[in-house]
């Protein structure tokens, strides 16, 4: 059989995903209407500025579907890095990273809307 997941609106389930051999990311999952929102928004956005709607719509889907990255074995250091040098979570090092990183935004594009990935184990309630 083969499973679907739907989740309530206001229950949409986030989990830490590992990204590589000791890093994992807070993703969000988004669904359709989600995914709509932002598209909509960043097509918006470009008509009133100029800026490429593309763009603007990885950075919007950043900004809602990671809420984090950190080592998994020390949650105190940031688990990315580059040129060796430890990178923050906050919102302009994560629109980089969405801009920048094919690699960090073909795992957030892919990650955020796999719903069965939120169907396994270690999901945490939305908003923790």
């Amino acid at each position: 059989m083969g499973e679907i997941a739907v989740f309530e609106k206001d229950k949409k389930p986030n989990k830490w995903i590992q990204y590589d051999v000791d890093t994992e990311v807070l993703i969000f999952y988004q669904d359709r209407e989600d995914l709509n929102a932002i598209r909509i928004k960043a097509e918006k956005n470009a008509r009133l500025t100029g800026a490429n709607s593309s763009k603007l719509m990885d950075i919007y889907l950043g900004r809602k579907a990671v809420g984090g990255w950190r080592k998994i074995e020390d949650h105190k250091h940031p688990g990315l890095t580059i040129g060796g040098k430890p990178i923050e979570f906050n919102e302009r090092n994560l629109d980089m990273f969405m801009t920048k990183s094919n690699e960090f935004a073909r795992f957030v594009n892919e990650k955020c809307v796999d719903s069965l990935e939120f169907l396994e184990e270690g999901v945490l309630p939305n908003g923790q």
